[in-house]
């Protein structure tokens, strides 16, 4: 299993080509993104063609996680014959972007973006995409917001938790197993200054050390962020590998 950072930024970045996150996913035949946030839609074409992806996941409502389901949608209707991937994400997802979308017609032109899985609404649980597993599971921070683990729907190997946005370092453990890769938000950096909404770097440290995690991958923080900082936040709970999401870094599974 190999995991793309197609982008991983907060809700903003000054960087050029630092777009919000978005994960690319590969198993076998099968292609999935975790999140769509703003600007990944046009970096994805750095890795593969929206035409490959079997489905888009959306870890929660905010836009940082999926407002490029607007170009995506653009694209599936206007330039692939109105063929896209399916879309997963939380209930309020669907009617969110139709209405955003001002259409207000019947059948809404988002119908058929979404999965025939409830209407592609998510809940608590296990489901396959192709050759792969996801579990989600609810986590503190806005309303319906989800961390998953991905894994090979064939075999019993290591998989990729992704924290979505996370503001309770609990939430996460019951998710990663030993040997997992943890892909984890440390939007607060090293000091948490508020409270239920986000990580720090300590705090994913020590969701991957309570939970045997394989490595550490730490994504979603600002750019005011020091690498350094954050490595060594995460170091103090956690001796495996830490290491700072960046656009087009890959990671092996397995």
């Amino acid at each position: 299993m190999k995991l793309t950072v197609v982008g991983c930024a907060p809700a903003y970045s000054t960087k050029p080509d630092h777009s919000s996150s978005s994960y690319l996913i590969e198993e076998a035949g099968t292609q999935i993104l975790l999140d769509l946030g703003q600007g990944s839609f046009a970096q994805l074409w750095r890795y593969t063609s929206p035409a490959k992806v079997a489905a888009v996941v959306i870890s929660h409502m905010h836009a940082d996680h999926n407002v490029d389901l607007v170009p995506l949608r653009h694209w599936a209707r206007y330039g692939h014959k109105g063929v896209g991937p399916a879309v997963f994400g939380p209930t309020d997802l669907r009617p969110r972007y139709a209405e955003f979308q001002m259409a207000y017609s019947e059948p809404s032109p988002f119908t058929d973006f979404f999965a025939d899985l409830a209407g592609g609404a998510l809940a608590e649980g296990e489901f396959a995409i192709g050759d792969l597993r996801i579990e989600a599971r609810h986590v503190t921070h806005i309303p319906d917001s989800f961390a998953f683990r991905v894994s090979a729907a064939a075999g019993s190997g290591p998989g990729i938790v992704y924290s979505g946005d996370c503001g309770a370092p609990d939430d996460l453990l019951p998710l990663v197993k030993p040997g997992d890769a943890l892909l984890c938000e440390a939007g607060f950096g090293i000091v948490r200054d508020a409270p239920g909404i986000h990580l720090t770097a300590g705090e994913a440290g020590g969701v991957a050390a309570r939970t045997g995690a394989a490595r550490l991958v730490l994504t979603h923080f600002h750019d005011r962020a020091g690498a350094a900082a954050l490595i060594g936040g995460a170091a103090k709970e956690y001796s495996g590998a830490v290491d700072l999401a960046q656009p087009g870094m890959t990671l092996n599974i397995g």
